[in-house]
């Protein structure tokens, strides 16, 4: 049997499902018409799935390209996880991908600031664009080549983020730390 339980995303976090001391939240955030980020807070801890979400505002000026609604439901969070476009495809970097493309994604050096403003301890770094080993995104190419864990690594090093970054290969998995 199985019970669906339906909510309207808004720009506050929200309780949408619970049992015992497991409570899942929501809040609306910006990919597509309907798109939620979710907070899984258990009593081993807490893990924040933001999707592919990006900013509201499509293009800079923007202090980030991430989502504010997201930073909102993830602070002083354990494990971030979260889609990323990595800096070098940027639209003044030579990929080729157009400015709509590359600024509707959260890039990976913003995604390690908002995890060092929120206090989070692990960035999962998923459905990552490029892929690892890949030499083009889509039609457009990767300038100076494929891109390794390492590059995704150092991307966040560069915002100031100090916490164990993970690198989420297909089918990855992120236990919550003991407490």
């Amino acid at each position: 049997m199985t019970r669906v339980t339906t909510f309207e995303p808004n720009d506050e976090p929200q309780v949408v499902w619970s049992s015992g001391d497991v409570r899942v939240s929501a809040i609306r955030s910006a990919h597509i018409p309907g798109h939620a980020s979710y907070r899984v807070d258990t009593p081993a801890g807490s893990v924040v799935i933001g999707g592919d979400a990006g900013n509201d505002t499509p293009a800079p000026p923007r202090t980030s390209s991430t989502s504010e609604q997201v930073e909102k439901l993830a602070k002083g969070v354990d494990i971030i996880v979260h889609s990323t476009m990595h800096p070098v495809m940027g639209p003044d970097g030579g990929s080729g991908m157009p400015p709509p493309i590359y600024l509707r994604q959260s890039s990976t050096t913003d995604l390690g600031a908002m995890a060092k403003r929120v206090g989070g301890k692990h960035l999962m770094l998923t459905h990552m664009g490029p892929s690892i080993g890949a030499d083009r995104q889509g039609p457009f190419r990767v300038p100076g080549g494929p891109l390794t864990e390492a590059h995704y690594r150092k991307a966040v090093e560069a915002s100031g983020f100090t916490g164990n970054t993970i690198v989420g290969t297909d089918l990855a998995s992120v236990r919550l730390p003991e407490k």
